[in-house]
């Protein structure tokens, strides 16, 4: 039996604080909201300056197909609800490439959520992001990409600090 979307997606967030919390040496902590209405799934909290970072985590475990075949490729694809999406100053998406064993993330973006509608794709009601995961690759999303957790919890101090 496969694991269910939901399943990854609670794998996801609880990899993603983890590794946060460990790159930060215990700077950033996470709370989790009990309903995500807002389509939030973690806040971390910067113990040393008090101003925290909401973050919508997409987790996905495979890459798009190459055109025309079924080898995958280096393109992975997140979709967030317009519904859900909120385009406040200190909201992000963090968006990850699972390992196919579910114990780390192979390519992670942070994407300030003010700029998700000009960065993205806008399909049947969702913000599409469709980055590639090879860190030599110039695409739209590559000002995002963030080549290890210690970058990303580096960036999510960075939002923090930029509050003041």
């Amino acid at each position: 039996m496969a694991l269910t979307s939901t399943q990854i997606g609670t794998i996801g967030e609880n990899l993603l604080v983890n590794a946060v919390m460990k790159a930060s040496d215990g700077r950033l902590s996470p709370f989790q909201p009990y309903a995500d209405d807002d389509g939030l799934d973690v806040l971390f909290y910067d113990k040393q300056t008090g101003n925290s970072v909401a973050i919508q985590l997409k987790c996905r475990t495979v890459t798009l197909y190459k055109a025309g075949t079924r080898e995958r490729g280096n393109v992975v694809h997140f979709g967030v609800r317009q519904a859900t999406f909120r385009a406040t100053r200190h909201t992000y998406l963090v968006a990850a490439l699972i390992s196919p064993d579910f114990t780390n993330f192979e390519a992670l973006w942070l994407v300030p959520m003010e700029r998700l509608p000009e960065v993205a794709g806008n399909i049947s009601g969702k913000w599409v992001v469709r980055a590639n995961k090879n860190q030599a690759t110039a695409d739209r999303y590559s000002a995002y990409r963030c080549p290890s957790v210690t970058e990303l919890a580096g960036k999510i101090i960075a939002a923090c600090e930029s509050r003041g």
